[in-house]
């Protein structure tokens, strides 16, 4: 069975911000985020644009010890996609449920490139 790595980054950087990358499987229309990282002999897969944001569906803040808190989000997109990270609040700020949110460049503690949520500020929420 020949298996191959499926080409796309999940998020990618352009002159209007973040957009997160889903796929959609050609054979089925199924949409899925992130996308495989691996098809089997046969798959075929296209890179989705997601959009820059959707509305924050349930949050939790997580308390690691001795490390400081941090605070992690599903958000709901128009494609009915559900999505799983960070949430990157101002300090002081809370989430609250059904917030407007956008997609924002983040690093994870090892450095690695990522997204995060913010909360969409003006006219757009």
């Amino acid at each position: 069975m020949e298996i191959t790595k499926y080409p796309q980054a999940h998020f990618r950087k352009d002159a209007d911000g973040m957009t997160l990358l889903g796929a959609r499987y050609r054979d089925t229309g199924a949409l899925r985020f992130p996308p495989p990282e691996f098809l089997q002999a046969g798959e075929a897969a296209e890179p989705i644009a997601m959009g820059a944001g959707g509305r924050l569906y349930t949050f939790t803040t997580v308390y690691p010890g001795k490390a400081p808190a941090y605070a992690l989000g599903m958000v709901d997109f128009d494609n009915g996609l559900r999505v799983f990270g960070r949430l990157a609040w101002p300090e002081g700020a809370e989430p609250a449920i059904g917030d407007a949110v956008c997609v924002v460049a983040s690093t994870l503690p090892d450095g690695t490139p990522d997204y995060a949520f913010a909360p969409l500020k003006g006219d757009a929420a």
